[in-house]
């Protein structure tokens, strides 16, 4: 049954086969245009022309010129490989004439499948030879900062990366901000998984101090992951100083927080200040190992132990950069050395046989043998100090001293802010007593002005003399005051400006000029003839009072 007329049903059917006809037509125009187009877009992907053009949209976008040195090479397929020929990138003007980035060649394996979800993948990037040229001027711009903030209409494209590899690559790097130069020699060696692991290898210097580093870290591409910690390993040295470590960086390229194992070593601490502008004392040679963390800009060295001469030590350290940079750390040692706190004095530690000093440790011990001068007369680094606050607490639980003064603990609390070094307390425990004192040094003046106030209480003199070779008992018991003020850049100018006084006593004790001549002290063994004769003495109470004025004591 037909709801139309047999005439209106023969012509709808002719219009239907028509416009089918004309359908079918049309679209294999469009296929043939479109396939025209493609092939026409792949015969010019590879022409001058169109590398041009692509340099031409970089350089507008990132507003630097982007220069290309020749057309694209494509094998075609739905995985193309294409291979980019030289690539230069324009520094900008203020940062040198070297350009920001050069590349010999770029390959690249792409996957298109994912276009038409909007994504295109990089299956493989390869660099071969590309150099960077980085700048970080003293403002704290740097000359790739406007490069990765510039962005074209519609946003960044949707590219993801799978593997980079990079073959004889070079970083020129120099930041003023830290004064830091570094050379470096960048390289992707494949491991057993096929991964790239980065390797770096270079040459720098930090304030003028040169060293040298070999580092390597996981795949490249996992620097900028900020969901996983990315491993690295390795070390740096700057002469005999070196740090060897290992562990792991949140972002490295900019990195929020790490933790690593090291080893530091070297022939003095104080050469760690130019190199990582930690401000520590002239002591002998030292090695110490720990766990090293830093988060939020601050930096921990917890549960390091080592030596430092022929000393042991151990504590932990608290760093926190800025200005001014702040200093913290609690130190213990089962056996402290005294001597080897004689080049923070100024002076040569102990070179004799079985004692720990550098190469220019000992070359200063041999100068000041021929030298006529008793007293260190190096002058202090002020620049350490500058910009630097400290917390320092100390406990020595056994004292190797010269001459086998019996000092049996050391302890104390160094306070530097402002310029102003404070010893409160600075306490020796010595002869079955003790000497409580207080050191003031005000390194903002020239010279340097200091105070010394002391406290010596029960301390037995037969004590004293028993390691000097004298037997002892019943020698007495010994307090003193001491009140003084100096002026100078060095002890021996510290001595020769001394202002103040000394009261010593002793009480219920004796002498005998005989012990003290057996233990070969002919000037005590004349003092003590002087005043008490050849035999002995008892003694109810004894004191001197001594007081000094520009460095003259009477």
């Amino acid at each position: 049954m037909h709801f139309l007329p047999e005439p209106a049903l023969e012509g709808l059917t002719y219009w239907q086969g028509e416009s089918m006809s004309r359908l079918i037509k049309g679209l294999v125009i469009f296929l043939i245009l479109v396939g025209a187009l493609l092939v026409g877009l792949v015969l010019a992907a590879e022409t001058t022309w169109f590398s041009h053009f692509v340099a031409r949209q970089a350089s507008a976008r990132f507003d630097r010129q982007v220069t290309i040195g020749g057309p694209f090479e494509i094998d075609w397929s739905l995985h193309p490989r294409v291979r980019v020929p030289s690539l230069t990138i324009a520094n900008v003007p203020w940062a040198g004439e070297k350009p920001l980035a050069e590349i010999a060649t770029t390959d690249l394996l792409l996957d298109l499948t994912g276009l038409l979800r909007g994504r295109l993948a990089v299956d493989d990037l390869s660099l071969s030879q590309p150099r960077l040229t980085l700048v970080r001027a003293e403002n704290g711009r740097s000359n790739w900062q406007e490069l990765t903030e510039k962005r074209g209409p519609g946003g960044p494209s949707a590219v993801t990366l799978d593997k980079v590899r990079v073959r004889d690559g070079h970083i020129d790097f120099q930041d003023a901000t830290q004064t830091l130069a570094l050379n470096l020699a960048v390289q992707t060696t494949p491991t057993e998984t096929g991964a790239e692991r980065l390797h770096l290898v270079g040459t720098g210097t930090r304030r003028g101090r040169p060293f040298e580093f070999d580092l390597r870290g996981g795949p490249l591409l996992a620097v900028t992951d900020p969901s996983r910690p990315y491993p690295v390993a390795g070390t740096l040295q700057a002469g005999k100083t070196m740090l060897k470590g290992e562990g792991t960086l949140l972002r490295p390229a900019a990195p929020a927080s790490g933790t690593f194992e090291v080893v530091l070593q070297g022939p003095n601490p104080a050469e760690l200040h130019d190199l990582l502008g930690l401000t520590l004392p002239d002591l002998p040679p030292y090695q110490l190992q720990g766990h090293l963390t830093f988060e939020k800009d601050i930096w921990r060295f917890q549960k390091f132990s080592g030596t430092v001469g022929d000393s042991d030590l151990a504590g932990d350290l608290v760093i926190r950069p800025g200005k001014p940079l702040i200093l913290e750390t609690e130190l213990t040692s089962r056996r402290l050395d005294l001597d080897d706190l004689l080049p923070a004095l100024g002076a040569a530690p102990a070179t004799g046989k079985g004692e720990t000093a550098s190469a220019e440790q000992k070359q200063k011990a041999r100068t000041e043998k021929q030298d006529k001068d008793a007293l260190p007369k190096a002058r202090p680094d002020r620049s350490r100090l500058e910009g630097v606050e400290a917390w320092v607490r100390f406990r020595g639980e056994r004292v190797n001293a010269p001459r086998k003064i019996p000092l049996e603990r050391v302890s104390f609390t160094l306070n530097l802010k402002d310029g102003v070094l404070r010893f409160e307390p600075l306490t020796f425990g010595v002869g079955g007593g003790k000497i409580n004192s207080q050191l003031t040094l005000d390194v903002r003046k020239q010279p340097v002005q200091g105070k010394v106030e002391a406290r010596m209480q029960d301390v037995d003199l037969g004590n004293l003399l028993t390691d000097f070779g004298v037997p002892g008992g019943g020698f007495g018991t010994i307090r003193a005051k001491l009140d003084t003020r100096f002026a100078g850049e060095s002890v021996k100018q510290a001595f020769a400006s001394t202002d103040g006084s000394l009261l010593l006593y002793m009480t219920s004790g004796q002498v005998n000029a005989v012990l003290v001549s057996l233990a070969g002290l002919d000037a005590g063994q004349a003092l003590i003839e002087r005043f008490f004769g050849s035999g002995e003495t008892k003694i109810e109470c004894a004191f001197t009072h001594v007081k000094a004025n520009d460095g003259l004591a009477k």
